[in-house]
C-alpha cells in the first residue's frame, strides 16, 4: 500500500512529513519553556523583579502563535493528502472494476465491491493512511521528549523508558485477534448489503406475496450477525483502551511521585517538575496510544489484501480493453464453450457479414443468450476462434440490448450520450432513427428528463428506443439483441424492430420468440440451434419449406 502514500503525492507528503516534525518538536518544546516560565516566576518572587518574567511571557506568546501557525499548516496539508490518496485509491478501484470483463463481475456479487468503496475504504483511511502517520509522529514524540528528559534528569529519563516497555507487549495480545474480527467485519457488511440490495429488487415480490414477515426475519439475522462482529471489534477495543489507560496513568503517578521526591533533596527545580511532568506524558501517552494505533494499524491489513487479492491495483495500471469496429465480418471457427463441465456451445462455424440482419431462433437452453455473450466478449476461455476482419484477439465495438435493459437514474440526454459530448443534430437525430423523438416532443423537458430509478418513468418500449438511440449515436455498427422486444405488445415490438431493421449500414444478430411472418422476412438470415449447435440456416422462405426443426418452432409459434 505504499503505492497510495507515494503515488503522485510524493512532494506533498515529504512537506507534511517535514512539518509533522517541526509540530511534534514544536509541541513536546512547551515543557521547555514551561521550566523557563516556572522558574522566572520563583525567581521574580524571590528578587521582587518582573523584567525577566515579561520577557519570557512575551518569548511563550510568539512561540505558542508560531507553533499554531505550524499546526494549521500541517492539518491542511494532511487534509489534502488524505484527500488525494483516497481519490487515487477510489479511482483505480473503479478502473480496475471496470477493466475486467463482465464474466468476472458476473462472477463477483456487487455488495462485495460496494462494501470495499464505503465502508472498506473508510477503514483503510482511518486505521491504515491516518495511522501510518499518526504512528511516525507518536515515534518522533517519544524520542525528543525522551531526549528532553535525559537532559532535565537522566533517571527519570531511563524510568520513562522502561516503562515504555510496558505497551510494546500489548499489540502481540490484540493485533492478530483484531485482524481476524476486521476480516468478519467485512463479509458481514458484505452479507448485510446483499440482503438489502435483494430486498430492495425484489419488493414488487415481496409485497405481491405479502411475505414481509419472512424478510423481515432474514433482515434481522443479517443485521444481527454484522452488529454482532462490530461489537466484538467494540468488546476487544475496550479491553486495550482499559489496559492502556490503566498503565499510562499507574505510570504518570509514579514518575511525578519521584521527580517530587528529587525536588525535595533539590536535585530539580519546581520548574523542572512541571517540565518533567509534560514531558513523561509526551512519552508515556504517545508510547500507550502507539499500542493501540498499531493494533488498528495491522487489523486494516485484511482491507489491503482484498485490494490486492482483486489485483485492483495492478489492473488499475492497464488500459482499458480496445475496441475495434465491424468493417467486413465476424466468422466464429469452430466455436466451443463450456459452463464448468456443461457444454453449452458445440463447434460452431458461422459468418456474420456487415450490414446483413440475423436471427437466431431456438428453445430455451439451445445457447442462444451464450453465443451473444461470447460475440460480445463477456467469456475469453472458449476454444476455436472468433475472428474480427479475418484477425483473431479483436474485440468488436458492438451493442448488446437485453430485455431488462439498464437505465442511469438521470436524464434521456446522459442516458443517451454516457456523460460524453455529441453535436445536438447528432443526438436528434439518433433519436429519430430510433423512433423515441416523439415520446421527447411530448415531454415537457424534452430530452433533459429525468428517467427515474432505471428508466422507472417509462414504459419498455420506450427504454428500448432509448437504448437504441444509445447505441445509434456512439456509431455501434454491430446490435446483439437478446429477446429485446419479448415483454412489449405487437405494435411496440414493430415500432422498434422497423427502427433497427431499417438501418442500411448495421449489422443485426437478434435472438426472438416472436415468430411471424412480416419480421422473419425482413431477416436476410435465420439461424436454428439446438443443444449448442446450429441445426438450420436459410432464409424464411427456404427454412419453412424444408418442414424440419425451424417449421416445428414457427408452427408451435404461430398455434
Amino acid at each position: 500500500m505504499k503505492f497510495y502514500l507515494l503515488h503522485e503525492n510524493k512532494l506533498r507528503l515529504a512537506a507534511l512529513l517535514l512539518l509533522q516534525t517541526i509540530r511534534t518538536v514544536g509541541t513536546v518544546g512547551v515543557a521547555i519553556l514551561i521550566n523557563y516560565l516556572i522558574n522566572a516566576v520563583s525567581k521574580a518572587i524571590t528578587d521582587k523583579n518582573i523584567n525577566p518574567l515579561i520577557n519570557w511571557g512575551m518569548i511563550c506568546i510568539i512561540y505558542a502563535f508560531t507553533l499554531g501557525g505550524v499546526i494549521l499548516l500541517t492539518e491542511k496539508t494532511k487534509a489534502e493528502s488524505m484527500k488525494r490518496i483516497m481519490l487515487t485509491v477510489r479511482q483505480h478501484i473503479l478502473h480496475g472494476i471496470l477493466s475486467k470483463n463482465i464474466a468476472h463481475y458476473q462472477e463477483k456479487k456487487s455488495a462485495e465491491y460496494m462494501t470495499l468503496l464505503s465502508q472498506s475504504l473508510g477503514t483503510f483511511e482511518e486505521q491504515y493512511l491516518k495511522n501510518s502517520l499518526s504512528i511516525y509522529d507518536s515515534f518522533l514524540s517519544i524520542l525528543v521528549a525522551l531526549l528532553l528528559l535525559l537532559w532535565i534528569n537522566p533517571i527519570i529519563a531511563a524510568i520513562s523508558i522502561a516503562a515504555m516497555a510496558i505497551p510494546s507487549f500489548i499489540p502481540k495480545f490484540f493485533g492478530k485477534k483484531l485482524g481476524s474480527l476486521q476480516h468478519k467485519v467485512m463479509e458481514s457488511t458484505a452479507h448485510y448489503n446483499g440482503k438489502i440490495k435483494d430486498i430492495l429488487h425484489g419488493m414488487e415480490i415481496i409485497k405481491s406475496y405479502h411475505c414481509e414477515t419472512p424478510i423481515e426475519t432474514l433482515h434481522h439475522e443479517s443485521a444481527q450477525r454484522l452488529e454482532k462482529s462490530k461489537a466484538q471489534i467494540g468488546n476487544t477495543m475496550a479491553w486495550l483502551y482499559g489496559l492502556t489507560i490503566f498503565f499510562s496513568i499507574s505510570v504518570q503517578f509514579l514518575i511525578m511521585s519521584l521527580a517530587g521526591i528529587f525536588a525535595v533533596k533539590g536535585l530539580i527545580t519546581i520548574g523542572s517538575i512541571i517540565a518533567i511532568t509534560q514531558l513523561t506524558g509526551q512519552v508515556i501517552s504517545p508510547a500507550f496510544q502507539l499500542s493501540e494505533k498499531i493494533s488498528q494499524w495491522k487489523g486494516s491489513k485484511p482491507i489491503c489484501e482484498q485490494i490486492k487479492k482483486n489485483q485492483l491495483v495492478d489492473s488499475a495500471k492497464n488500459p482499458l480493453a480496445e475496441l475495434f469496429e465491424m468493417k467486413e465480418s465476424i466468422t466464429l471457427q469452430n466455436l466451443t464453450f463450456s459452463y464448468g463441465d456443461s457444454p453449452v456451445i458445440r463447434h460452431i462455424h458461422l459468418q456474420f457479414e456487415q450490414g446483413k440482419k440475423y436471427v437466431i431462433l431456438g428453445e430455451s437452453g439451445s445457447g442462444k443468450s451464450t453465443l451473444l455473450k461470447l460475440l460480445a466478449g463477456y467469456y475469453t476461455n472458449y476454444s476455436g476462434s472468433i475472428l474480427l476482419d479475418g484477425k483473431q484477439g479483436k474485440q468488436c465495438d458492438l451493442a448488446l440490448i437485453h430485455q431488462n435493459l439498464f437505465l442511469f437514474d438521470d436524464t434521456i440526454r446522459n442516458n443517451i450520450t454516457l456523460y460524453e459530448d455529441y453535436p445536438e443534430n447528432a443526438i436528434k437525430e439518433a433519436c429519430k432513427l430510433a423512433g423515441l423523438h416523439k415520446v421527447i416532443e411530448a415531454l415537457e423537458e424534452g430530452i433533459d428528463t429525468k428517467v427515474g430509478e432505471n428508466g422507472s418513468r417509462f414504459s419498455g418500449g420506450e427504454k428500448q428506443r432509448i437504448a437504441v438511440a444509445r447505441a445509434i449515436l456512439h456509431r455501434k455498427n454491430v446490435f446483439l439483441l437478446d429477446e429485446a422486444t419479448s415483454a412489449m405488445d405487437s405494435e411496440t415490438t414493430k415500432l422498434i424492430e422497423d427502427s433497427i431493421l431499417s438501418l442500411e449500414s448495421v449489422t443485426c444478430i437478434a435472438i426472438t420468440h416472436k415468430l411471424t411472418p412480416s419480421s422473419l422476412q425482413r431477416y436476410d438470415e435465420i439461424l436454428v440451434m439446438e443443444h449448442g449447435k446450429i441445426v438450420e440456416r436459410g432464409t424464411y422462405d427456404s427454412l419453412l419449406s424444408l418442414s424440419n426443426k425451424f417449421a416445428k418452432l414457427y408452427s408451435l409459434a404461430m398455434g
